[in-house]
């Protein structure tokens, strides 16, 4: 390179470095381009707001704070605000007329600057709340009794701030109802307020014109068919929409049918228009008509796939829906999976395609299948306005976890229906068949499944055929986006179910859970959600150790008590990684776990009796955005066994405190919560795992190692003692705070 070139090249990353270097200094010359007289806004803030709220008078507030780019960096990026007084002035006043509209009166708003400088400032609007004006009396007159009780008005009133959004609120909730119950024509109430300042006591008149009371004329039927002839005729429609002639008049029935319609899945749209000269049954009836539109969807839909998995290797799934059926509206799904493909039996010829771990795997040498078949009734009017919808389902399948376990279920029925009587109670009700049978050795079920008890080995891995029966009635059921502020909720569900070991030890038992929310208003920002929980299992004493573990109540985890793990809550076993060995007679070996030997793993063993109470207050608006919400709760619980059902509620209480954050999304709210678990492990049975050919072959085979076992780690046969391992196993637990936090992800509220 000549001397030429590299002066060049020396002059160009010199011009590019001094750019560089005065790009901040050009940059930071326009970050405050306001004057002494008119300085930046670096912030506004509102102090004083507590019982309307500093959201209420930050959005009447017009002085803009400048971005963060020219306040925190310098930077000429982003907007700015150069200060006016008189919009301060404009602002105070519209925060006097906002608390004023609220029942404060007398409230009293100064704003005022803090300065930085001679170009920087910060506004801050000092608010003196004041007492405000209580509403002492409601007046009503020409409230329908049908329409809505006079007294619950007047007490919802009653006592409260002269807030003219609630009062018109309150007002339009009312008109809603009146209209509801079948004054469709009438008019908007007028609503009166008059204020004592001096006594600050106020008094609300509302007066209602209902006019007459409106009933249902005619209801007309058009259906716009997929095919030839329509699904449901005219006659199952109308039964299904259960809005009848002569009817008072009732926005909300009319959308309780509608949505009914809907539900059936055969319709694409329904829709439902008023009509005038409907033809009344009574001369002196006022009546309106309906005209219903039901335009019908795709009769068959045939969805098919296929992939490739790492533990599945070739995988494909087909399923089919036939709608309307029997020409009832009844619908019909098949569904079929089938994976392994490649490395499992009959189709083994793409071994070399599949991953090396599955091609070695003793529980992946079977196909595994699903095969079933769901028939959907719909349009069987059970209550009127609603439809009875049960739903069948037969199917058998296969399936397996690779170094885990191999379960098959030659035959499965579920039959399931969901009622809905009224506008918020459900009643479901579910028969359950089941016959499996599952392929795993003592090893894997003991640290894979927590099943290391003899007799909880003996109800999983035996063919158990189970026959279980539920019902449950539920009042306002939620769903997973909600969020409710306000109201409550309850649950109650019986399970009886019959299993046989084996095919040869029958086992009967029956579970009961009752559960509640409830959901209040603490302030304009918070709500305080509390939640209950209580279960029992009625079992045969001489039987209880045998109760299949899906069956068992368990606690701990994200919907529970969160300072604890999923299901750790209660009993449990512990698997650990080292023993001490002790020599019996006859060279019989056995091992012992010490207290605060390492653990590997606690296996949930689940219990008969639970409690839980929940307490979580939940921010309603979002802080720094609005997608982020935040909590704060205290879980408190227990699980154990126990053969007295009285003492449910008496069992001694775990404690866990903790704190969460929500971001907001259309599925529900994104929940991360961390709860803190001050409380000691509980004793329990302790385990080793014998190393695979460590005792002549018999490796890989739990080992009951609690204080006071006898069961040999060899010697004597090498035989498991026929005895349930004792609970006697204390661990130690890590001190620190860290150790003690536990962390949970999951979409929805806990409750």
């Amino acid at each position: 390179m000549g001397t030429k070139d590299r002066l060049l090249r020396a002059g160009v990353w010199g011009g590019l470095a001094a750019a560089l270097a005065g790009a901040p200094t050009a940059l930071r010359a326009q970050a405050n381009p306001c004057t002494r007289f008119h300085p930046m806004v670096d912030g506004v803030e509102i102090r004083g707001a507590r019982r309307v709220g500093a959201d209420v008078a930050a959005s009447v507030v017009t002085v803009e704070r400048s971005s963060i780019f020219r306040t925190w960096l310098g930077l000429a990026r982003g907007g700015f605000t150069c200060l006016d007084s008189a919009d301060v002035a404009l602002d105070a006043a519209a925060i006097r007329d906002q608390y004023a509209s609220r029942g404060f009166t007398a409230a009293k708003v100064t704003g005022r600057l803090v300065r930085h400088g001679d170009r920087r400032v910060r506004v801050v609007y000092d608010i003196a709340e004041g007492s405000p004006v209580t509403i002492v009396r409601v007046d009503v007159a020409g409230l329908p009794a049908r329409g809505a009780d006079s007294a619950l008005l007047r007490r919802r009133l009653v006592g409260r701030p002269m807030d003219d959004s609630v009062v018109n609120a309150v007002a339009d909730s009312v008109y809603a109802l009146v209209r509801d119950a079948g004054y469709a024509r009438a008019t908007p109430p007028s609503v009166t307020v008059r204020s004592d300042s001096a006594r600050r006591q106020g008094t609300v008149g509302m007066a209602f014109a209902p006019g007459a009371l409106t009933y249902i004329g005619r209801v007309g039927i058009r259906i716009t068919p997929s095919g030839r002839t329509p699904i449901l005729g005219e006659r199952a429609v109308r039964e299904a929409f259960g809005v009848e002639p002569g009817e008072a008049f009732s926005a909300r029935r009319i959308a309780d049918g509608q949505r009914a319609l809907a539900g059936l899945d055969l319709y694409r749209q329904v829709r439902v228009d008023t009509t005038t000269n409907a033809g009344a049954s009574g001369a002196a009836r006022d009546t309106i008509g309906l005209d219903l539109t039901a335009v019908e969807g795709d009769r068959r839909r045939i969805a098919a796939s296929a992939g490739w998995g790492t533990l599945d290797c070739f995988r494909a799934q087909a399923r089919s829906v036939e709608q309307g059926i029997f020409g009832l509206g009844h619908r019909i799904e098949f569904t079929g999976r089938i994976s392994k493909i490649g490395v499992a039996e009959p189709f083994s010829g793409l071994q070399s395609l599949c991953a090396p771990r599955v091609r070695s795997d003793p529980y992946s040498q079977h196909l595994n299948y699903y095969a079933g078949a769901t028939l959907r009734l719909r349009g069987l009017p059970a209550i009127r306005g609603q439809v009875f919808m049960p739903e069948v389902t037969l199917f058998s399948e296969r399936r397996s976890a690779v170094g885990t376990y191999e379960q098959t279920t030659d035959l499965g029925a579920l039959i399931t229906s969901t009622q809905a009587i009224g506008k918020r109670l459900q009643v479901t009700t579910q028969y359950q068949f089941t016959d499996s049978r599952t392929r795993a050795d003592r090893a894997v079920s003991c640290t894979q499944f927590g099943l290391c008890r003899l007799e909880d080995v003996a109800s999983f891995l035996l063919r158990t055929p189970q026959h279980t029966i539920v019902a449950q009635l539920a009042w306002n059921p939620l769903l997973p986006t909600d969020d409710p502020q306000t109201g409550y909720r309850w649950q109650v569900e019986a399970r009886y179910g019959h299993a046989s070991i084996g095919q040869i030890l029958p086992i009967d038992f029956g579970r009961f859970m009752v559960e509640a929310a409830s959901y209040n208003t603490v302030t304009s920002w918070l709500t305080a959600a509390v939640h209950a929980q209580v279960g029992y299992v009625i079992v045969p004493e001489d039987r209880a150790s045998l109760l299949p573990p899906s069956e068992r109540l368990y606690g701990g985890g994200q919907n529970t008590v969160r300072g604890y793990d999923q299901n750790l809550l209660g009993p449990g076993s512990y698997i650990v990684s080292a023993i001490d060995t002790i020599r019996g007679s006859g060279g019989t070996l056995y091992g012992v776990a010490r207290p605060g030997v390492p653990i590997s793993r606690i296996a949930p063993g689940g219990g008969n009796a639970m409690w839980i109470a929940n307490i979580e207050l939940r921010t309603r608006r979002g802080w720094p955005t609005d997608l982020l919400k935040w909590a704060a709760f205290v879980d408190v619980g227990r699980v154990w066994n126990t053969r007295d059902v009285f003492k449910v509620i008496n069992a001694d209480a775990r404690a866990t405190p903790g704190f969460g954050v929500r971001f907001v999304t259309p599925l529900g709210p994104f929940r991360m919560d961390v709860g803190y678990n001050p409380n000691a492990l509980e004793a329990g049975p302790a385990f080793f795992i014998v190393p695979a050919g460590a005792t002549s072959g018999l490796g890989g085979r739990p080992v009951c190692v609690s204080p006071g076992s006898d069961d040999p780690l060899r010697g004597a046969g090498t035989a498991p003692s026929a005895n349930s391992c004792p609970a006697t196993f204390l661990p130690a637990r890590a001190s620190s705070v860290l150790s003690r936090l536990t962390f949970h992800f999951s979409l929805g509220n806990a409750f």
